[in-house]
């Protein structure tokens, strides 16, 4: 009886296996027509796609062969969200994916190779995965720089002062939906001097001298003006209200590298983190902020180390590392100044097109009881009043 039982379990163990086997070799995937496969796998996340492509080798080549397919629909998915969300609502939300990051950054040119060819050879996971990181460094910056603005302005401002309740649960409320407000409507200029930082980094087709060494402080104000003639800042709105975002934050980040980095010091300073790195050191150095706070909220500050001090001490190898660079080229600018980024371009081309002074609508965000935080700049028209009236008043 012991040796029949035996054979039993041995047949039993086999069939298991074979019926395992069976199952493995007749995958659903595998038998999916590839444009149901394609939308299928646009529908879903960008890192669910990934755990796909590694749960199986099938999975593996297939979403391989079919990749250029799934990038395309899966961004022209997301723009019609995105364009049906925006008809409804008419603003952007932190919600929002990659399409509107997709038509600022169109994928680069397709790398061509015998014997191979696709019609949307520039799209790949890999492109939709940059967009991504964009995308997400703007609703980062977007969301720290609106939070130490509003927490300026509550601070500061002769208006929110008294009006600033006591009540902690109202003090929440209050700050968190200014803060919200503000990211919102900072996130397409974010997006925007992302574009401009990039396409200024980039090397100028023009250019006849190919050793011309790449850096945004020695680029010519004539080639960033030449970018702000283009789309998508031929659109005077969109022109303006970067602007006002860029100087925005100029002025926090200068505010925080206080006392450490002196207030007439820090234009440098901010320069080189746009250099560097676009907006991501930028980002870098909020979040520096963010990890000393919540140590002083647990009551383990110590008064000679932060993560801040660290932040601005690696920047003075930065610093290094950047003069070197020019050094090496035999170039002798010797400082990165604020205006080779942005300003001095932008100011010359507002000039140029009658824009000083200029008004811009919607640019404020209402925080508590006609307390309002604006977006604007010195050659706004009611700063640039104000600082005629000044001058006439010295005079």
């Amino acid at each position: 009886m012991a040796h029949f039982l035996d054979r039993v379990r041995t047949v039993l163990r086999r069939g298991k296996r074979g019926s395992m086997s069976a199952v493995a070799t007749s995958s659903g995937w595998k038998r999916l027509p590839s444009h149901i496969f394609v939308t299928i796998l646009a529908f879903c996340e960008l890192k669910d796609v990934g755990s796909l492509s590694l749960s199986c080798r099938g999975l593996h080549d297939r979403i391989s062969k079919l990749e250029f397919a799934i990038a395309w629909a899966y961004i022209q998915l997301r723009k019609q969200a995105h364009h049906r969300s925006h008809c409804i609502t008419g603003t952007l939300s932190p919600s929002d994916d990659v399409s509107f990051i997709s038509e600022l950054f169109p994928p680069p040119p397709p790398e061509y190779s015998i014997g191979v060819a696709h019609d949307n050879a520039g799209y790949s996971l890999g492109y939709l995965g940059e967009l991504k990181r964009c995308w997400n460094t703007c609703i980062r910056l977007g969301y720290h720089l609106a939070y130490h603005v509003v927490e300026h302005h509550l601070e500061t401002d002769p208006l929110a002062q008294p009006l600033w309740s006591s009540s902690k649960t109202e003090k929440e409320v209050v700050f968190s939906k200014a803060v919200a407000s503000l990211q919102a409507k900072l996130l397409y200029p974010i997006a925007y001097a992302v574009f401009f930082l990039e396409s200024s980094a980039s090397p100028d087709p023009d250019s006849d001298d190919s050793s011309h060494h790449n850096s945004m402080t020695v680029a010519s104000v004539k080639r960033q003006q030449q970018i702000l003639r283009n789309a998508p800042f031929d659109d005077m709105n969109v022109f303006l209200s970067t602007h006002h975002c860029m100087q925005l934050l100029f002025s926090t980040v200068q505010r925080l590298m206080g006392p450490e980095i002196s207030h007439s010091t820090a234009e440098s300073w901010v320069s080189l983190l746009l250099t560097t790195s676009t907006m991501e050191r930028i980002v870098s150095f909020f979040v520096s902020i963010a990890k000393d706070d919540q140590i002083n909220q647990k009551g383990e500050h110590d008064s000679t180390w932060s993560h801040r001090k660290e932040f601005l001490w690696a920047m003075r190898q930065d610093l290094k590392d950047y003069m070197a660079s020019f050094s090496d080229h035999g170039e002798q600018n010797l400082e990165p100044k604020l205006n080779h980024v942005w300003f001095q371009a932008a100011c010359t081309e507002m000039n140029r097109r009658g824009a000083i002074p200029h008004t811009v609508e919607d640019t404020e965000v209402h925080v508590l009881h006609g307390s309002i935080v604006k977006l604007e700049c010195e050659y706004c028209y009611d700063c640039y009043e104000k600082r005629d009236l000044n001058t006439i008043i010295r005079q």
